[in-house]
């Protein structure tokens, strides 16, 4: 049995994609920013976060992770 999303449904879920998307790659790029600190000093573990945990984990990363580098 073959089941495929009708174009509504993918109508849907193609803004949801990009969405998403786009924040992954907006918050790779904030993480490898030189003058950015995070959370636990360490770039690597939130790149694995960023990349692995989907959504949230990008949110995450926006939420908690990220610091200012201090004046």
């Amino acid at each position: 049995m073959r089941t495929s999303l009708s174009p509504e449904v993918l109508l849907l879920l193609l803004p949801l994609a990009l969405i998403e998307l786009g924040l992954l790659v907006y918050t790779l790029v904030d993480l490898l920013r030189p003058e950015r600190h995070v959370l636990g000093g360490s770039k690597l573990v939130w790149a694995l976060v960023i990349v692995l945990i989907g959504t949230i984990g990008p949110l995450l990363y926006l939420l908690v992770g990220r610091r200012d580098a201090e004046a």
